[in-house]
């Protein structure tokens, strides 16, 4: 099948997420994920590209860039090129680190540019890696935060949080809650596929709503409480709801069903709380 010609624009925002050959890992230690940061910011130098947010998983990044004029596809390749040229020395591997092609979507508008900026930061916390996203030391989120953990300027947040407030602590305050609250937007790409693939890499995953059903059952065993006794025990509701989000693909309505019969908006309300 021909490869779809890469949607582009010029001036444009591209979320871009770029991952391992066969979902392998493209960072084995700290050093290796602050020569990644040193080759963008060399790169950023070089083509003048706006970086208005990243996060480094274990076996793939995401890259919120603004190609302020010039060629995203140029600008994604000189960073994978020199940095798998580093790896492959470091490892002393052959043959190719990154997928053959990055995935890279357009942003179409504002809302839309805050919700993938707040989906990549989230990244971490969805993993189960943290459980806040200020915690992750390898996202922009401290930029966001008033704290520059990288090289000052790195990060351009003047856009994203100019669309919450004109005041800068207001701005930075607000954009913390809207993350910390964050519901992943399902048109988002590849957002079901991460959350697939990064929960599966827990070894608690549940592949399944009797998997997660199992669990529960051996969870309230282990306290010698029955379902019913969720309605009053509110903690303990909270901390089943908060495993089976990160452990599981179950929907909101799935996990409400499981731990009593509440509504999703409720499970919802539980998560924001958590």
């Amino acid at each position: 099948m021909p490869r779809v010609a890469r949607d582009k624009g010029e001036f444009s925002t591209y979320h871009i997420i770029q991952r391992g050959n066969e979902r392998k890992n493209i960072f084995i230690s700290e050093d290796d994920r602050i020569k990644f940061l040193e080759t963008t910011y060399r790169m950023k130098e070089k083509y003048n590209f706006i970086l208005e947010a990243y996060c480094l998983m274990d076996n793939h990044v995401h890259l919120l860039i603004n190609d302020n004029g010039n060629d995203i596809s140029k600008v994604v390749k000189s960073i994978n090129i020199s940095y798998a040229y580093y790896f492959n020395r470091k490892y002393k591997r052959v043959g190719h680190l990154f997928q053959d092609r990055f995935r890279s979507e357009v942003m179409g508008d504002d809302n839309y540019l805050i919700s993938v900026s707040a989906y990549i930061h989230n990244n971490p916390l969805k993993a189960g890696v943290v459980s806040k996203p200020q915690e992750y030391k390898w996202s922009s989120f401290s930029y966001y935060c008033g704290k520059e953990n990288y090289k000052s300027g790195f990060v351009d947040t003047e856009r994203i949080l100019g669309l919450f407030s004109s005041n800068k602590k207001q701005s930075m305050e607000k954009y913390f809650d809207y993350v910390l609250k964050y519901e992943p937007n399902t048109e988002i790409i590849d957002v079901e596929e991460d959350k697939v693939i990064l929960k599966k890499e827990n070894v608690n995953y549940l592949e399944s709503y009797q998997a997660a059903q199992e669990f529960l059952d051996t969870e309230l065993q282990a306290v010698e409480k029955d379902i019913g006794q969720l309605a009053t025990d509110k903690t303990l509701k909270k901390e089943l709801i908060v495993k089976l989000r990160k452990n599981s693909c179950l929907t909101l309505a799935e996990i409400g069903q499981l731990v009593g019969g509440i509504s999703p908006s409720m499970v919802c309300k539980i998560l924001k709380h958590s």
